[in-house]
This record gives C-alpha cells, structure tokens and sequence, in this order.
C-alpha cells in the first residue's frame, strides 16, 4: 500500500509562494500571497509579511495602517518597537512616534526622529506653508475638524512647528473645537512649555502644560463619570447615560480649563435637577438657581454645539 504524501495546507502554500517572489524581489506578486495569507489567517506573524510587503513596494500608509491594528504586539517588545518606530518614520507621523516615545523613552529612536523632522523642515517648506494656511483657516471656522482630516494635517508635521503654530494663532482663535485638539497633542506628545490660549469667555490665560493630563485621564473627567454613575446608574441608567455624554460633550469643549475637581458634585448636581426639572419637578427647577455660573457655562456651551445644527 502506498504511503500518502503530505500536501502543505492553505496557510503554509501562501506563505511559501509568497516568500519566494519577495526573495525574487517581485513584491507586486508577493503582496497579492500575503494578502491572501493575512485574509485567509489573520495574525500578528502573518501580517507582518504583509507589512513588509508594503513598505518594500513605498506603500508606507497601507503598512501602517496593518501595524496599527497590533499596536499592542509591537510595543511588547524592543525588536518590534524599534521596526514600528521606523514604519512611523517612513510615514512621517513624527508626532504619533513623540506620543510613543514619552511612553517608552528611546536614545537612539528619539535621535532618528529629530533628525528626520529636521530634514523635514528643510525639505517641505511649501507643504508645510500650506498647513499653516489651512490651520490658521481652522481657527476662523468654528467648525470640529474631524480625525481623517486631523491626521492628514499632522503628518510631516514635525513637534517643534506644531508648537510654533500653537503659539502664533491659538491666542487668537475663533474656533472652540480647535484649542482642546491642539492641547491634547501637545500633552501627549510630552510638550511642558506655559502657553496662553483663550477661554470660551474669550479671556487670555496661562497654561502649564506639565500639568495638564490628556481628556480622558483629566481626574475632573474621571470623577464626573464616577459620579454620575453613582447617583442615576441604579435609579435610571438612561439618565446616567445622557449626564455622561453631555458631560463629555461639555468638558470636551473647556478643556484645558476644567472646572475645579472640588466643583465636579455640583455640576453633577446640576445636571441631575435638569433632568428633574424636565419631568415636572418645581423644586428642582428652583433649586437650579443656586448654580447659575454652571447654568451661564453650560448654556455657552449648548449654544456652541446648537450653531452646527
């Protein structure tokens, strides 16, 4: 009786057949394989062949747009940093890699980074007069500038001309949605400068950045969810739900001049007497009056958001 010859699966034909036309340096035919390969098995080993692929063929954005999705992968260890690191690079999303970077600190990454965006600034004068023009567009808009548009604008962007940027037209902006983008950036990217931005009240006011957290981690933002849930989750989590999102909404917008974390129960509380007070409570109605700098607050800020509708 013969014996069965064993026939490689699926999964190991694509990789071998794809592995030798990269090794052949026919990397339009080697993409095709490794497509198929990560569609077929998607994992972190599989679509780095396809990441590679990519960045042979110049295909920078596609390569990063895979290495994202294993984000978590890369920065688990060094040999993967370091390879995830040059990908940004390539892409030029240096501010991306500023954010990674104050993460996990890196002599030799941080050098590679200033000298690519040195060369940058040298290189791409015009792109970045255009993004100039069109930033100082956006702080006369008052309009969200949504996150397509906001990578597209930050990258080849190096840190240092962001931080130009922010100090030549934030003092001056129109646009509220503009000022909590900027400074979250910043923030992330381990800027620690003193800044002045302007207030929704329209006033001039000093920010330290080393400070300021990014919105999310902000403890006014963390103690207004908890407590939140807290007084409606038991009661009505429809209510918990529309105080959290309204709450986002709002501090979204003041950022990076929160309320007091000592003031956070009382703008809880008030917006907890509104909810009251729509279903027919007098007592809350009234006792909405002894919070009318949050009212006066939060009706600028409804009114900012009501002007895009």
């Amino acid at each position: 009786m013969s014996e069965m010859i064993p026939f490689p699966d699926k999964e190991a034909q694509l990789l071998a057949s794809g592995t030798r036309k990269m090794l052949a340096q026919d990397y339009l035919s080697a993409k095709k394989d490794f497509e198929k390969l990560y569609n077929f098995a998607p994992s972190f080993e599989n679509v780095q062949q396809l990441i590679e692929v990519y960045r042979l063929l110049g295909d920078f954005e596609i390569a990063v747009f895979y290495a994202q999705e294993y984000e978590a992968e890369y920065l688990s260890n060094p040999d993967f940093f370091e390879q995830y690191i040059h990908l940004l690079l390539l892409d030029k999303q240096y501010l991306w890699v500023h954010r990674l970077l104050k993460k996990r600190p890196n002599e030799k990454l941080q050098k590679d980074l200033i000298q690519l965006e040195t060369t940058q600034e040298f290189i791409a004068e015009y792109d970045l007069q255009l993004k100039e023009q069109l930033f100082a567009q956006w702080g006369q808009q008052k309009q969200p500038i949504f996150g397509k548009k906001w990578e597209s604008w930050l990258k080849g962007l190096s840190l240092s001309r962001f931080i130009y940027l922010t100090k030549k037209y934030l003092p001056t902006i129109e646009n509220p949605f503009l000022l909590p983008k900027v400074v979250e950036e910043l923030v992330s990217c381990g800027v620690k400068e003193t800044l002045s931005f302007k207030t929704i009240d329209g006033r001039l006011q000093a920010v330290d950045l080393s400070k300021i957290l990014p919105l999310p981690q902000a403890p006014q933002m963390v103690l207004f969810l908890e407590l939140a849930a807290e007084a409606w989750e038991n009661k009505d989590p429809q209510i918990a739900e529309g105080i959290a999102m309204e709450g986002q909404a709002h501090f979204s917008l003041l950022y990076p001049f929160l309320p007091e974390v000592s003031e956070i129960p009382r703008w809880i509380e008030s917006y907890s007497l509104e909810y009251q007070s729509m279903f027919g409570n007098e007592k809350a109605l009234e006792s909405l009056k002894n919070y009318r700098n949050i009212q006066q607050t939060k009706q600028k800020l409804r009114e900012i958001y009501q002007e895009l509708m």
